[in-house]
């Protein structure tokens, strides 16, 4: 597909993805928030995802990749892309600051808020189908017939290389990190993160949470062979998807020690958790990690560090968490 790579990830490119990041925004802060260690009985550091330009982990893979295509390829680019909201917002932000025109497809269900951001910031925005799957192929469909490039969400060199300087980050902020719990959906976040950390630091432990109602990636381990989903849902919208990455898979069967699931109402929790004692709004995806503490399908160990991936979540959702 045009503007997509495929090529191997290499070590190389995280360090020169951080030279590019660097113009445009400071590392996330790594956050020791006092009331949730008392909440939780023991200290944890959470990653402010949440608190980069665009209120997502996103901006870094989008940003990396279409300065990339635009270094490659010149200034007259048109770009589009498929996403569950928060690598559309990416992207567009991402154009909007680098003077090009970029079209995102979503899904119908994606909250207003990302909708309403993408618009915003003067990307053309399509809604179609239920999933991301169903978005994913009319993007698809769309680059081939204008010849756009393709920014891919999470299954790109570039883009996880621009996700995986969290881990070059981390391990400035942090030199004695143990464990990284990171959310985990389409795959390219905790790719690029454990694929820096195990290069860097191997002893760190990586593990990935995801949501019960969409847990693609959990069930295909457990196979032994990337599975398709008959169904999906969770209020973790930045998680859910049918099918995983083939270019992803094996990485994140060689660099993540661990996966495991959470359920909705511990989901909802977390939200209001993190929300009340950790001072962060985050999305549900973002929540994740510390569901898998609440649910005790993770173990603190000294250095936790929580991925909160973005804080993008519609009123509605957060005031339903808030009374949970």
């Amino acid at each position: 597909m045009l503007g997509q790579t495929l090529e191997p990830v290499q070590i190389s490119d995280f360090w020169a993805a951080e030279r590019q990041l660097r113009t445009v925004f400071p590392p996330s802060p790594l956050l020791s928030i006092s009331p949730l260690d008392q909440k939780l009985g023991y200290p944890v550091y959470l990653k402010a995802e949440s608190l980069l330009p665009s209120a997502a982990y996103k901006f870094r893979g989008a940003t990396n990749k279409i300065t990339t295509l635009m270094k490659e390829h010149g200034k007259d680019i048109r770009i589009v892309t498929a996403s569950s909201g928060n690598h559309g917002m990416a992207c567009a932000l991402a154009a909007n600051r680098l003077g090009i025109q970029a079209a995102v497809v979503v899904p119908v269900p994606t909250p207003q808020m990302k909708k309403d951001a993408i618009r915003a910031l003067g990307a053309d925005l399509l809604e179609i189908g239920e999933t991301y799957d169903e978005s994913f192929i009319a993007a698809c469909e769309l680059a081939e017939k204008e010849g756009r490039f393709y920014v891919h969400p999470v299954a790109d060199r570039y883009t996880v290389a621009g996700q995986g300087t969290i881990t070059l980050e981390i391990l400035q902020q942090l030199p004695d990190v143990e464990q990284v719990i990171v959310p985990l959906g389409g795959g390219g976040l905790i790719t690029g993160i454990s694929f820096a950390m195990k290069q860097l630091r191997p002893s760190v432990k990586i593990v990935g949470v995801m949501p019960e109602g969409s847990a693609v990636y959990y069930h295909s381990r457990k196979a032994g062979k990337l599975l398709t989903l008959d169904k999906c849902a969770s209020i973790a919208d930045a998680c859910v998807r049918k099918t995983g990455e083939e270019y992803l898979f094996p990485y994140i069967e060689a660099n993540v020690d661990d996966i495991v699931t959470v359920t909705e109402d511990s989901i909802r929790q977390a939200v209001k958790t993190a929300c009340l004692y950790g001072k962060l709004t985050l999305e549900g995806a973002a929540a994740m990690p510390l569901a898998s503490l609440l649910e005790g399908k993770c173990q603190p160990c000294a250095n936790t560090v929580l991925i909160c991936s973005g804080g993008n979540i519609d009123q509605t959702v957060l005031e339903d968490c808030l009374k949970a």
